[in-house]
């Protein structure tokens, strides 16, 4: 598997990690509250976030092509948010699987996205590919891309001075290339975004691998604290290791995942009961308690697991909105 072609592309990539940590920039909405909201998009990842006034939009991954109604979903939420020929500030594709780059053309097709990044891997599927010939159409209508490796030192504030900083956590230079090439999961985008006094952590798919050098990682390890973690590769037990929630110490999780025996979580199996227990010990008191079928991967079978407090499955809970004043963060 070849890596980084977007080299000759110059798509804002790897590189990016190295210039937000040493930056610290990257600002967003002007002021008010930051409204996160989690897409119900089924066994994929679709991460929209904006101010009150959705002036300033950011976006993390853009669904599947697979999953019943994922693509139909999304761009129904999203265009119900956005109408179409808006401007998008930033839009992220974590890595190159259908799940989290399933609608991410039509993203580009039907909006004005200023920035774009993503993990610098290709894909040999033709999703990939035809998403690669938007990217190119959209550099020769002013999207913001840089040559791999060869990023400013400073990135201007997109929306203003007052929002939140966005950090690119990993992709980053040096940090081991043999676990992209094995993994592209464990070559997820990594991104750490701080509004005032409020933080979420998106570790896109990344497995224990990757948990791992950011764990180990001086530069890194510091920035992965945060109140919300979107759990990752949707609650699958390759990922979400102890130390890693441990570091991460979140007071809100969001898992993004299909329905038992639909789709592609015919296979996949996702959320697993063992992942569910990791995390429900930074879920708060037991209020708001719910059920949600899990995957006891050690039994294997499906079963009945309680959830209650601050984590959300939205295979349960749907769509949810996270919302922050800076202070403290509630669930709309």
């Amino acid at each position: 598997m070849k890596r980084f072609p977007w080299r000759t592309l110059g798509i804002l990539s790897a590189s990016v990690g190295v210039v937000v940590l040493a930056s610290g920039l990257w600002a967003q909405p002007a002021g008010g509250r930051l409204l996160v909201h989690f897409i119900n998009v089924g066994q994929a990842d679709g991460i929209l976030i904006t101010d009150e006034a959705t002036t300033c939009r950011i976006l993390i991954d853009a669904g599947d092509t697979r999953y019943p109604d994922s693509s139909k979903n999304f761009r129904a939420y999203v265009s119900a948010q956005l109408p179409a020929g808006a401007e998008i500030d930033l839009a992220i594709a974590s890595h190159p699987h259908s799940d989290h780059i399933g609608s991410m053309q039509w993203v580009l097709e039907t909006y004005r996205v200023k920035t774009y990044v993503d993990n610098g891997q290709e894909h040999s599927s033709a999703l990939y590919k035809n998403l690669l010939g938007a990217v190119r159409q959209q550099r020769q209508r002013g999207l913001d891309c840089h040559p791999y490796e060869s990023v400013p030192r400073e990135k201007e504030a997109i929306c203003g001075p007052k929002g939140p900083q966005i950090r690119v956590l990993y992709p980053l230079a040096g940090l081991d290339p043999d676990v992209c090439e094995e993994n592209q999961n464990n070559c997820s985008v990594v991104v750490k975004l701080t509004f005032r006094n409020t933080s979420f952590l998106f570790p896109g798919d990344a497995e224990h691998e990757e948990e791992e050098l950011l764990l180990n990682d001086p530069r890194l390890k510091p920035f992965l604290n945060s109140d919300v973690l979107k759990v990752g590769h949707h609650g699958s037990d390759t990922s979400s290791g102890t130390e890693f929630i441990d570091g991460v110490s979140p007071s809100w999780m969001v898992i993004s995942a299909g329905e038992m025996g639909i789709g592609t979580n015919k296979g996949y199996k996702h959320p697993r009961w063992s992942t569910i227990q990791e995390l429900l010990p930074f879920a708060g008191p037991r209020q708001n308690v719910r059920q949600i079928d899990a995957y006891d991967a050690q039994g294997k079978r499906w079963q009945q697991a309680r959830i209650w407090g601050s984590l959300y499955v939205t295979a349960k809970d749907g769509t949810v909105v996270l919302v922050s004043d800076g202070t403290a963060i509630r669930k709309e």
